[in-house]
């Protein structure tokens, strides 16, 4: 008679994450605002540079700074908010300097200070999901490039006016 293995399975990986994040944060100790504050501030500070950009790059770079939103975006959908309304108070909130704003999980308001709230994610954390994020996205539009480059392997077209088999 004892916990079923679900039950245990959830106390090693939680031991495990916090074993990890001990581990992390002895390596290094940079810290950054949590609650998808960092995520705001960066896709608000990449549409300025996509906005200042000229030609087709501008797409790809307001693109990036849009995918950037996820994280808060999905914060505030778990927790019952409007995810729109969540973003444009984010947004509006980063844009007047409060760069430490972000998704308030508890409570009526839906933004928070990270920082007076205490929440923080690691920066080498951070800093290495949004390098396997882009080396992903690189992958996958390589991949791309190469199939849309070879020659598809279906039958010879007929020539014009041959008849029908």
């Amino acid at each position: 008679r004892g916990s079923s293995m679900n039950i245990l399975d959830d106390i090693e990986r939680a031991i495990d994450d916090a074993v990890n994040t001990t581990k992390i944060l002895c390596r290094d100790g940079r810290c950054v605002p949590g609650a998808g504050a960092t995520e705001m501030e960066l896709a608000l500070r990449i549409q300025e540079l996509g906005e200042a950009t000229p030609g087709l790059e501008q797409y790809a770079i307001m693109k990036f700074a849009e995918a950037l939103e996820v994280v808060p975006r999905t914060l505030s959908e778990n927790c019952g908010l409007n995810a729109t309304d969540t973003i444009s108070a984010l947004y509006s909130s980063h844009s007047s300097g409060r760069a430490a704003s972000g998704v308030q999980i508890d409570g009526t308001d839906s933004i928070v200070d990270a920082t007076e709230a205490e929440i923080y994610d690691n920066l080498v954390v951070k800093q290495s999901g949004l390098t396997l994020a882009g080396d992903a996205a690189l992958t996958v539009l390589r991949v791309d490039q190469i199939i849309m480059a070879k020659q598809a392997g279906g039958p010879a077209p007929r020539a014009p006016g041959a008849p029908d088999m």
